[in-house]
């Protein structure tokens, strides 16, 4: 009799033990805009290799776009259509402006790691046949 309450203790004290949230706030709270612009900007001066006026100019460029994009997301809450068309429209700015702060070099290795992240299909890069495709692909999508 006690094996068997001792076993269904144990089981009660672990299944209360895995129901707790987690023990850091931040965890379970969505990251500010500030936060998100943040990690952006340390990520692109990580990998990039940018200097301290690159990565002033460019926290700036994060934060602005991310304000853009969510107020558009709350102002065309109701109409999709509008909400991409506004989304593209900061991405292109955003896009441009990040091409005016970074040297040739740095940008052509920000779209190098952009591609791979957002998963652009390897005949779309490689496919001279494709180059024309590609360009409009790009337009849509990595902007």
């Amino acid at each position: 009799m006690r094996k068997i309450f001792f076993a269904a203790l144990l089981v009660f004290v672990s299944a209360t033990a895995f129901a707790q949230g987690p023990k850091n706030p931040a965890q379970s709270a969505p990251a500010s805009l500030e936060q998100r612009a943040t990690a952006i900007t340390n990520g692109m001066v990580k990998h990039l290799q940018l200097n301290p006026e690159q990565a002033r100019r460019l926290a700036e460029v994060n934060l602005n776009s991310m304000k853009m994009a969510e107020e558009a997301k709350k102002k065309y809450k109701k109409d999709p259509k509008k909400v991409v068309a506004q989304l593209d429209a900061i991405s292109e700015t955003r896009l441009s402006l990040i091409k005016d702060i970074l040297t040739p070099q740095q940008f052509a290795q920000y779209q190098q790691r952009r591609e791979e992240k957002m998963g652009v299909p390897n005949e779309i890069k490689s496919n001279p046949a494709s180059r024309q495709e590609g360009s409009r692909y790009n337009e849509q999508y990595n902007n």
